[in-house]
């Protein structure tokens, strides 16, 4: 499990330290305060170095590389703009070296330009040659050297084999895709594993009998018995329940990884929230499964404190002044006892 991480040049973050963390760890903040930059930051990190975790950490706000020029496509990822200083992630984990990626920008010493096209084409068309650099290290082996660039035809990666420190998967705060939780349903099966999820979905169906994969409608589907003449797709009994079974899926396919949540709270009634929380401690502690999630909501993290043990629990704030902010349990629990503002 990761134990801290530091982040410099990186979306809003200029230079922000989080010690402390733990198994579960739920991260609060006004707009715009980095919650979701955190969870891109842990997600390039579990790459180990590896450009293709920079395209897919971009798809969380629907971002990625929309042009030709890579003023458009990764300027936003450098704080203040700011693409001549590098980005940094380091983190340490649980008895070991430090892990660390550093993504810079640098210029290439060729410039790609369609054969078809060279004669007609405007200054404006062709690639500004500057790829992304990124390094990886963990102190176990020579630091890995990977390239990312943008060419007329896509986008070229190149590099030698990444290094995976830890798995990550990322939960978006919207839908995202259904048929690969589908697919991990179906998986779980094989393995007699899916009472787990059948147990945690009757927290917000307690009609549910069971659960199924189905590629009924041409696409993997998840479908649901709750006593009807025919299954149902899971999404159609809510919101709420696709959500909850992704939360539950995705922490049992990431053991000894990181699932990383954006906007927990969403589709989950919050008088459900308590037993949704204790429900995904212990499968947590099941897979040895480390929890990021972030939140908006002050029932979600009222639910949090009543839930969660305190030795495996931590709550943090994210502010652009004071950066993170750590809150133990007893701390958590007193504020919103009190109704203070700790969101």
């Amino acid at each position: 499990m990761l134990k801290s991480l530091r982040i410099r040049n990186y979306r809003v973050f200029e230079d922000m330290e989080i010690d402390g963390l733990h198994r579960i760890n739920l991260i609060a903040g006004g707009n715009n305060s980095g919650k979701t930059a955190l969870l891109e930051a842990i997600f390039l990190l579990a790459g180990g170095g590896n450009p293709q975790f920079a395209i897919n950490a971009n798809v969380i706000r629907g971002d990625g590389a929309s042009g030709f020029s890579s003023e458009i496509a990764w300027k936003h990822m450098f704080f203040g703009l700011d693409m001549s200083r590098a980005i940094e992630i380091e983190a340490r984990q649980t008895d070991s070296e430090p892990i660390k990626l550093t993504i810079a920008t640098e210029r290439s010493a060729t410039t790609l330009l369609p054969l078809n096209r060279a004669r007609e084409a405007a200054a404006s068309d062709v690639p500004d040659g500057r790829s992304l650099a990124f390094t990886y290290s963990d102190g176990s082996i020579p630091e890995l050297l990977s390239h990312i660039r943008l060419t007329p035809q896509g986008i070229s990666m190149e590099g030698p084999e990444t290094r995976i420190p830890f798995d990550a998967r990322i939960i978006l705060a919207r839908s995202g895709n259904d048929h690969e939780y589908a697919a991990l349903l179906a998986k779980f099966r094989t393995r007699k594993a899916d009472s787990a999820l059948l147990q945690t979905l009757r927290i917000m169906e307690p009609r549910l009998q069971s659960v199924e994969d189905s590629i009924a409608m041409g696409a993997p589907m998840i479908w649901g018995d709750i006593g009807l003449s025919e299954m149902i797709p899971l999404h159609a009994m809510g919101e709420g329940m696709t959500r909850l079974a992704k939360l539950a899926l995705g922490i049992a396919a990431t053991p000894g990884g990181a699932i990383l949540v954006d906007e927990i709270e969403n589709g989950l009634h919050y008088s459900a929230q308590v037993k949704i929380w204790e429900a995904i401690e212990q499968a947590a502690e099941r897979f040895d499964t480390q929890v990021f999630a972030t939140t908006h909501s002050f029932e979600c993290i009222q639910a949090a404190v009543k839930a969660l043990t305190p030795e495996g629990f931590r709550y943090f704030r994210l502010s652009k002044a004071k950066g993170a902010v750590s809150y133990e349990p007893r701390q958590v629990e007193l504020a919103t006892r009190r109704y203070m503002e700790i969101r």
